[in-house]
């Protein structure tokens, strides 16, 4: 008999309990502490003058390469995961084996136990900062592929209801902006420590990883069930075959175009913002400042758009996103052009007046020679801007859930690692080619990273292209989406017919 039920489903009638969506969430915190420093401070730490000083054209070409090598590692820990069968399941050994080695490759990327020097390699000679960060780029990588690929296929397994899939990844993205905010607390908090530079804050948060993350994910592992799944087809799908279903989902081939395009603006923005923050705003020593309210103003947002979602579907709410975000980026340029007198008003000074005199003559000394207006304002419409990425981090990661049951339904196996394996390729390569986008056509205009900002020898042109390709061509990437959300199929009536389908199947196997 070529299709048998292998496997039983036991997801609990009654819906995941706090206790359970938290520890499964949790372990995204010190993964978001880490995608802070990997996202917005790795480019610092390497291409900035108080850092270790590469180039940024060069520092980008690494980032690219090790983000290629890391992006076809993807399907195949996905396929080895859907295909795996121990006493512990299909991805907890995966996310075990992920974590010493991820959180080993973090440590050694930031905190490097050598001093990098010119080396001569077949002839060439360069900074041996290069091969290191390309190194440490791989292992930190190989460690995340493990680990992070096998633990969103388990989160997509924990409950087959619409609304608690978005529950789930609701869950999981909040304890993500808890740790990035940590992240962004952690450089405005040793700031008044005399700590203000990248390579202070990627150390501290590196050694806070390595602690937490192993607590964490234990924890995950013993309080979170994976529950067994349904399966009629006794037999593995060959590889190849495998992507042709996956090729001819049709929602998640929207989804994957709808998160390329995406992501290539995300890489844009993360890698570009120290250096317009420093560069342009003049406040590169406040950088932490800017992080904390921009990922609180994402957790305070989250239960909205979780609320829009159930009122008007996922994919109407991440349009909804998409349009605040384009709207509030589009202002950057403008404030990065206007004159630093215009924003006098919110000069730290003047936001202090209420406080005692000792308290302003202490917070004043910290910013003193530091112009604080136009980058307070800045905060401001970050924090606008901001409040839409938890709706377009969570509600694509629940939609992603949703097209595994139409999956389902037609070849009888639950291929959760391979979707969330394609998925996470698709992210890894899309930012490699916004990461290698971004720093090339900055560098293209003329933008030099390690020139000081305060007499700086950056043209006016260069500054404002950064601040166009920080800001603006992100949110035009991001627009691509629209046309492929608008007439989405899979809603939420459409999902219940699915699993419909898969139950009338399963039952009929065991009648076989």
């Amino acid at each position: 008999m070529s299709e048998v039920k292998d496997e039983t489903q036991n997801q609990p009638k009654a819906g995941l309990s706090a206790w359970v969506l938290g520890s499964y969430g949790a372990p995204a915190t010190p993964l978001a502490m880490v995608a802070l420093p990997m996202a917005v401070y790795l480019p610092a730490v390497y291409a900035d003058s108080d850092g270790f000083g590469l180039g940024l054209a060069f520092v980008g070409l690494v980032l690219v390469l090790a983000r290629i090598f890391d992006g076809f590692t993807d399907p195949i820990i996905g396929f080895i995961s859907d295909r795996s069968r121990t006493r512990w399941g299909r991805r907890k050994p995966f996310v075990l084996l992920g974590t010493p080695i991820y959180i080993f490759g973090i440590c050694m990327l930031f905190i490097p136990p050598i001093e990098f020097s010119d080396i001569t390699v077949f002839g060439y000679t360069m900074n041996s900062g290069y091969p290191w960060m390309l190194a440490m780029l791989v292992v930190t990588y190989v460690g995340s592929t493990i680990k992070d690929v096998p633990y969103s296929a388990w989160g997509a397994e924990l409950s087959r209801n619409y609304h608690e899939r978005t529950l789930i990844t609701s869950w999981r993205e909040g304890f993500s902006v808890i740790g990035s905010l940590i992240g962004a607390f952690t450089p405005a908090i040793i700031f008044f420590f005399g700590y203000d530079k990248p390579t202070d804050a990627v150390y501290f948060l590196s050694l806070a990883i390595a602690i937490v993350m192993p607590v964490l994910v234990i924890n995950m592992l013993f309080s979170v069930p994976e529950y067994h799944v349904e399966e009629r087809k006794a037999g593995p799908i060959p590889l190849l075959e495998s992507f042709k279903y996956v090729w001819q989902n049709d929602p998640y081939r929207r989804l994957i175009i709808v998160f390329l395009f995406s992501t290539i603006g995300a890489a844009m923005t993360n890698t570009l913002s120290f250096f317009f923050v420093k560069h342009v705003l003049l406040a590169g020593a406040l950088f932490g400042f800017y992080l904390a309210p921009y990922f609180v103003s994402q957790l305070v947002a989250i239960p909205l758009w979780f609320k829009l979602s159930r009122r008007i579907g996922k994919h109407r709410a991440t349009m909804v996103a998409i349009g605040w975000y384009a709207l509030w980026s589009c202002c950057i340029p403008l404030i990065a052009m206007a004159p630093m007198e215009w924003f006098d008003a919110f000069q730290i000074q003047n936001l202090l007046v209420l406080f005692p005199d000792e308290t302003q003559a202490a917070a004043l000394a910290y910013f003193e020679g530091k112009p604080t207006g136009k980058f307070l304002f800045f905060i401001i419409v970050m924090c606008l801007k901001g409040s839409s990425i938890g709706a377009l981090s969570a509600l694509p990661y629940a939609m992603a859930a949703d097209v595994i049951d139409l999956d389902s339904a037609q070849t009888g196996k639950r291929q959760g690692g391979a979707y969330f394996s394609i998925w996470s390729m698709t992210r890894k390569l899309a930012y490699a080619l916004g990461l290698f986008g971004g720093t090339s056509l900055v560098v293209f205009w003329g933008f030099d990273s390690l020139a000081d900002p305060m007499n700086t020898t950056n043209t006016q042109f260069s500054l404002l292209m950064l601040a166009i390709t920080y800001s603006v061509i992100p949110a035009l990437f991001k627009f691509v989406a629209m046309p492929l959300l608008w007439n989405y199929p899979l809603t939420e009536k459409k999902l219940a017919e699915v699993q419909a389908e898969i139950e009338f199947n399963n039952s009929q196997s065991d009648g076989a």
